[in-house]
């Protein structure tokens, strides 16, 4: 302990240790020590990054071989530039998705599935010690790679063979746990922002299948492809009637066989355009039959048998590779869609059903492949938000497992958190809509500063904002400025909508789904208004979840387990947007009346929240604006 202690002193870049930050390093090089996995709720403020870093770094200087997992590429990044910053001399690799990189092959974003048939790209890490430069290439393993001409995510994937930390991804480590652990297995797994692990797992293992994707990328390659007195007359609506009409006389399965495949090369004994338009349409019928099939079943209704279509694409899925390496597209949608439904089974760990046109295949556990994943090394879970330990360590396979569950650094008395006692009604069943508007509309009255206001659907979004707009003029707010959060924005326009809110403020609306991992410090945010507990909709996943714990526990259990779980972490989500630093103030107001009723008690029974105050309306109208007139 004591030459930990000295390297703690040694290593910490600042001038002090917070308190919470060294209990918790220290719980960590005991875990390590002992062999003891470990998940650790350490809230923001406490430096839970550097507090898991530097005793990973200890632990590799003597031998340890170390993975960081996290949930997204900014958290990575930060992890990345953290460990640069630490003075070390080990190898530490960085790896993302291959999404993230750029295809030297195609000269655009690279594909996992094109990657993998285009076995002879001459960018791909080989047996020759001599790159096709003329450089003598880098030797891991049995393989070559050269520094510059190397494909960048093979690159990436061979240095973190080698490396004494490597920081990646959730699911990239599902998809390549075998071939970065091929000549030296992680000692030390850390998984930071582990709330989000068993969600990530869960989407690395699931599939979805929509058939209209797929028909839209016929429709792209028949254009590419048709002759140019065919592509005159060619638009995305008329596409299939005119191939029907040049196809007419043509033996279509006749000219399907005729396509050879040589490489990336298409090549034919009868005429390669009529081959192709040939295959193209054949699969357009076929699709349309799977997506006639796919419609009879009921949506979002488990599937119970087994699927029965005509998989033979063989020929369209050449096509598709041939089209890719000449177009400008990367996605290779029905090259996945063949690997993706050929694999779709009736199982019992898994739930099959109908969204929408789309297919879904979802796995209703992921413990058991944490487990795998995990192997033997000493397993650390780290994040803000957990809220029950032991129901996390359950969900996501952790045995042997300590617990340590950090309290804020933060002044308490700069936050308060209000449930409404005579709040609206927002069960989904019975919504109180109306009602709840007006109380929002108070609410900003007694808040007049800057004010995110978090909604569980869009649905309740829009209708609260037509409902703003038309009240907006008549509000005793200094700022009326109105930034919304609408369907589909990216990643990218959510953080520019957060920026702009940040420099002008007034009010954000927003869904839950924003909220998560947004940081407005300061002044540019002193209140988050909660319109309706998060609770999720009854899925056939949920539903199967549900069905399968039922066997084990009781019906109250089993809900807590399920539904109440996922209501709770996204909930204790939503409040910690507020308060980011030690100078951040402002009130959180939960105005779901089942919040003050039973499910406040309940998260604080169970270990999600520690402390809130009920009141009713008029009580938080006259009590809101004094407190914050304490900090303002």
């Amino acid at each position: 302990m004591e030459e930990f202690l000295e390297y703690l002193e040694r290593k910490f870049p600042y001038p002090n240790i917070r308190e919470p930050q060294k209990k918790m390093m220290l719980k960590i090089y005991k875990s390590i020590l002992e062999n003891r996995n470990l998940i650790v709720e350490a809230p923001t403020g406490v430096g839970k990054t550097l507090a898991y870093l530097i005793p990973s770094l200890y632990f590799a200087e003597k031998g340890k071989r170390v993975l960081i997992l996290t949930e997204t590429i900014d958290q990575q990044k930060r992890i990345y530039e953290e460990l640069n910053r630490l003075d070390h001399k080990l190898k530490v690799s960085y790896l993302m998705g291959i999404n993230n990189y750029v295809c030297k092959s195609l000269n655009k974003k690279a594909n996992r599935v094109y990657c993998k048939y285009n076995i002879r790209c001459k960018f791909r890490p080989n047996k020759k010690p001599v790159c096709y430069c003329g450089l003598n290439k880098i030797r891991v393993g049995n393989l070559y790679y050269c520094p510059f001409c190397a494909c960048e995510y093979k690159k990436c994937k061979l240095e973190s063979l080698l490396a004494d930390v490597v920081v990646m991804n959730n699911s990239i480590f599902f998809y390549s746990k075998e071939e970065c652990e091929e000549f030296r297995e992680f000692d030390i797994i850390i998984v930071d922002e582990a709330h989000k692990l068993e969600d990530s797992i869960r989407r690395a293992l699931s599939v979805e299948v929509n058939p209209d994707i797929l028909i839209d990328r016929l429709k792209v390659m028949a254009i590419y492809y048709a002759p140019k007195v065919l592509k005159k007359r060619m638009d995305l609506e008329n596409v299939f009637s005119i191939l029907e009409n040049y196809l007419k006389d043509v033996d279509i399965d006749e000219y399907r066989r005729s396509l050879l495949y040589d490489g990336f090369e298409l090549n034919s004994c009868y005429r390669l355009d009529k081959a192709i338009l040939s295959s193209i349409l054949n699969a357009y019928h076929k699709i349309l039959k799977i997506k006639k099939e796919i419609l009879k079943f009921e949506e979002n209704e488990e599937i119970k048998e087994n699927l029965n279509f005509d998989l033979d694409f063989r020929d369209v899925c050449l096509v598709e590779l041939n089209f890719i390496s000449k177009t400008k597209y990367s996605e290779l949608y029905l090259n996945e869609f063949f690997e993706n439904i050929s694999n779709m089974k009736v199982r019992d760990d898994y739930v099959l059903y109908r969204a929408n046109n789309s297919l879904i295949y979802e796995p209703i556990f992921v413990n058991k492949y944490l487990k795998f994943l995990y192997g033997n090394a000493t397993v650390i879970h780290c994040s803000a938000t957990i809220g029950n330990l032991k129901l996390h360590a359950l969900k996501t396979g952790l045995e042997n497992c300590d617990f340590l569950k950090l309290k804020s650094p933060f002044p308490k008395d700069r936050r308060k958190i209000i449930g409404l006692k005579d709040g609206a009604n927002m069960k989904y069943e019975i919504k109180d809509r109306e009602k709840a508007n007006k109380i929002l509309v108070k609410l900003l009255e007694a808040i007049d500063g800057n004010t995110l206001i978090l909604f569980k659907s869009f649905e309740d979004l829009d209708n609260f904002y037509k409902y703003l707009k038309n009240e907006i003029n008549n509000l005793n707010i200094k700022n009326k400025k109105i930034h919304v959060y609408e369907r589909g924005l990216s990643g990218e326009e959510a953080k520019k909508l957060k920026e702009r809110f940040e420099k002008e403020g007034g009010i954000l609306l927003a869904t839950g789904r924003f909220s998560e991992g947004v940081d407005i410090p300061g002044k540019a945010l002193i209140a988050v208004i909660i319109d309706s507990l998060p609770f999720p909709v009854p899925t056939p996943l949920l539903k199967k979840e549900r069905e399968q714990l039922m066997k084990k526990y009781g019906s109250w259990e089993t809900f807590i387990l399920t539904s109440f779980d996922r209501m709770a972490k996204t909930l204790i989500q939503m409040i910690g947007r507020l308060i980011r630093t030690e100078n951040d103030y402002g009130v959180v107001v939960i105005q779901d009346k089942r919040f003050s009723d039973w499910v406040g008690k309940e998260m604080k029974k169970r270990g999600y929240l520690e402390d809130y105050e009920l009141m009713n309306l008029e009580e938080s109208l006259n009590y809101i604006p004094r407190f914050l007139s304490k900090f303002r």
